[in-house]
């Protein structure tokens, strides 16, 4: 089946929703399902930007915290009469000063540090008295815990929580081997209160799960309290497979899908960031259900648009054809009466003229006066009066202020000072302060279509203003920059627009840090200044010097391809 001859075969009105199809509807689907997912994942790379910024800051402040507790342990892993008393054989010795010395010593450090709510040291010295407030047997110690103390080798480790009631305690172990010369081992565990770790992880968002788990696994702190104590098993099987650096990954836990970060922290322990992923895709969904909803209606309001539109066309078009199928069989007294002045009521008119007259052209004269008439027509054409273009833009502009067409009046407004200075009652010689003005009316309205895209400056010497130019020979240069300049739709263009003063001469140049010229083009057009061939742009501007100034003035180019393009145009120093 040839698609193009049944388009072309199918009624007007059918081509308009055919048209309507494919070059609206099947575009903004597919731009709307585009942007759903484009947002979607920005939304994401947003969420994991977020997630490790909050992680950072709370992994900060936990080693902050866990690095005080650090020092704690450090002066008493260091204290040699401390860890003296602890090996020292009470068989046939009093402990009395033994108690007095280390009673003041951890009482000092618990009223310095008040989130420490207990000192514990654990030792296989059988002689040292067990008073299950200081001292215990190590055999007392979770097993667990005494395995991990021990393969530490004296570095601190966050041991598990230690639950009494409904308070949670975190509890920080290390083995005291600094002065080891016995058999004797001693673990000092400290016992920090829980809700201290807990204040440091809350969060703002809802959304948002953290969890603080040790190296075997276990959470010592949470967002949700109810889970601390536990494995992080029962949050997730996976959770060892979160990255502690890069993106992040995605886990779904109970049938919900969500993006998890993890940050390492000191003494093995772990922080992870669970987020719903649902949750932050929600919005995207809605607005995508939005835009659909409005798209469905607008489609529905136009397509009866189309069709009723589309049936008023095709009646009135009918009634054309069926007059020069009429004309065609030589019946020339049908007349089409009441078509309107549009396009359709002008050919109507166009028949009707051509009816009346059809038999005085049948003659001889009929094909010279066809060509006649058609000159005339385009003659007209030529000779419409360029200043009624600049009053009729002053009308317009006061009816958009009035009607509130603020981006209307101003782009009709920079329209008419554009052709205010560039009629110039038919100069062609203009002051550069009026030539700089024409190119800032021009900018003006570029600006109000490309916006932030394109920025020009202006680097003009004050002394220059009052010499002399023929007209528009910026605005060509700052046009060709933009046309031919612009690397892509949302990189920023920047134009530079320099007039200066040498010696004896006049310098304009615009420079851009656009795409440049390729090599060869750039010598293509080297070639055609310098033999001053026709054209437009460039060459233009360089004849029109050329011929006003003489064969020593013109243009001159420079580009870098990639980096940039200068254009430099010299004239002499006229004031009049």
């Amino acid at each position: 089946m040839n698609i193009a001859r049944w388009f072309k075969n199918i009624k007007f009105i059918y081509k308009l929703m055919v048209g309507y199809v494919i070059f609206a509807i099947l575009p903004m689907i597919i731009v709307t399902g585009y942007n759903s997912q484009k947002t979607k994942n920005i939304l994401l790379e947003e969420s994991y930007r977020n997630m490790r910024q909050s992680l950072g800051q709370i992994g900060q402040n936990l080693d902050s915290s866990l690095e005080a507790y650090k020092t704690v342990m450090d002066i008493l892993y260091t204290n040699q009469m401390f860890n003296g008393y602890l090996v020292k054989d009470y068989t046939n010795s009093d402990y009395w000063e033994m108690f007095s010395y280390i009673d003041n010593l951890l009482s000092s450090i618990m009223l310095v540090e008040s989130n420490i709510a207990g000192i514990s040291i654990y030792s296989n010295n059988d002689t040292l008295p067990s008073d299950n407030y200081y001292f215990y047997n190590e055999k007392e110690l979770n097993q667990d815990w005494l395995k991990s103390a021990l393969s530490s080798k004296g570095n601190p480790q966050v041991a598990g929580i230690i639950s009494k009631g409904k308070k949670n305690y975190v509890a920080l172990e290390r083995l005291l081997n600094y002065y080891h010369y016995s058999d004797v081992r001693n673990i000092l565990l400290l016992k920090i209160d829980g809700s201290s770790f807990n204040d440091q992880i809350k969060i703002t968002n809802s959304n948002q799960e953290v969890y603080w788990v040790n190296g075997q696994g276990q959470i010592m702190a949470s967002s949700d309290k109810e889970v601390i104590g536990k494995g992080m098993g029962s949050i997730t099987e996976n959770w060892e497979d979160i990255p502690v650096s890069g993106k992040g990954s995605s886990l779904d836990i109970e049938g919900i899908s969500k993006i998890c970060t993890a940050r390492s922290s000191l003494y093995g322990t772990r922080l992870i960031m669970m987020v719903n992923q649902e949750s932050l895709v929600e919005a995207t969904r809605e607005v995508a259900r939005d835009i659909i909803l409005i798209f469905f209606v607008s489609s529905v309001g136009m397509f009866l648009s189309i069709y009723l539109y589309s049936r008023w066309i095709s009646g009135r078009v009918n009634k054309v054809v069926y007059a020069a199928k009429k004309l065609g069989d030589g019946e020339f007294d049908y007349l089409l009466k009441d078509m309107g002045k549009d396009e359709i009521g002008i050919i109507a008119a166009a028949i009707n003229t051509l009816n009346s007259k059809i038999q005085l052209l049948i003659a001889e004269n009929y094909e010279k006066k066809l060509k006649i008439k058609s000159s005339e027509m385009n003659l007209l054409q030529e000779q419409i009066n360029p200043h009624f273009l600049y009053n009729a833009l002053s009308v317009i502009s006061s009816m958009a202020m009035r009607e509130g067409g603020k981006k209307t009046m101003m782009s009709v407004r920079y329209l008419a000072n554009f052709y205010r200075i560039s009629l110039n009652k038919g100069k062609q010689v203009v002051s550069v302060q009026e030539e700089v003005e024409l190119l800032q009316n021009y900018m003006k309205i570029q600006m109000l279509r490309f916006e932030d895209t394109v920025e020009i400056n202006y680097e003009v010497d004050r002394k220059a203003l009052a010499f002399r130019t023929i007209k528009l020979l910026l605005q060509p240069l700052v046009e060709n920059a933009i046309h031919h300049g612009r690397k892509d739709e949302e990189q920023i263009l920047h134009i530079r627009v320099t007039v200066a003063l040498t010696k004896d001469r006049l310098i304009f140049e615009v420079k851009d840090d656009g795409i440049g010229i390729e090599t060869e083009k750039f010598e293509r057009l080297r070639k055609e200044l310098k033999n001053s061939e026709e054209g437009y742009g460039l060459k233009n501007v360089d004849i029109r010097v050329k011929l006003n100034y003489g064969e020593q003035y013109g243009v001159s180019v420079s580009s870098t391809y990639g980096t940039g393009t200068c254009v430099r145009v010299e004239i002499p120093q006229v004031f009049s």
